[in-house]
């Protein structure tokens, strides 16, 4: 009787410890899925980010070329308005089809060639107004290096901002920026 008790005993653990482990396991590829997630979303975050800065500078690079030359005032609102009866006409939102086409007709009168200083801080600056010292690179070229890193993202672990932009450094996609020009505005 005592050894079938400690036969139905061990039996029992063996099974919930069998269940345990299971649960582990499946725990664990949730963790593990979670953190690629993650990864992923560090460069996701960092791509809108910068991708933010730069629409901003471009508007206030529009709004300071229209003070200094108000003849581009009329052309950029009717190109404003005519953006924003094109957008009317599929969205049928006057209001945001309005702020919308003001807000791309700033950035397109303030486009120019981005650059990205990656240093301590990203920062981000119009080709024109570069300051000498860092290192600097197009934005076309870190935008690729960043999607080859998020396909990284999903095997590796990436680390904190200061080991993003390390091994952003590294990537064979960046074109750096060896003489920044001079005598540019700053925005």
């Amino acid at each position: 009787m005592i050894g079938t008790d400690w036969e139905t005993t061990t039996k029992d653990l063996s099974q919930q410890l069998a269940s345990i482990k299971n649960r582990v396991l499946a725990t664990s590829a949730r963790f593990e899925a979670l953190r690629r997630q993650a990864e992923s979303t560090k460069i996701q975050s960092l791509t809108y980010e910068l991708e933010a800065r730069r629409k901003f500078l471009a508007q206030s690079r529009g709004v300071a070329s229209l003070k200094k030359d108000p003849n581009n005032l009329l052309s950029t609102g009717l190109l404003a308005a005519g953006l924003s009866v094109l957008t009317h006409m599929f969205t049928k939102d006057w209001l945001n089809a309005g702020v919308k086409g003001v807000n791309g007709a700033l950035t397109r009168q303030g486009a120019i060639e981005w650059v990205v200083c990656l240093g301590q801080n990203l920062e981000v600056a119009p080709w024109d107004s570069v300051r000498h010292g860092g290192t600097w690179v197009t934005w076309g070229s870190l935008m690729i290096a960043l999607d080859e890193l998020a396909v990284r993202a999903k095997g590796e672990s990436l680390g904190n901002l200061d080991n993003i932009i390390s091994k952003l450094k590294k990537s064979k996609k960046l074109l750096f920026v060896i003489q920044a020009p001079t005598g540019g505005i700053t925005v």
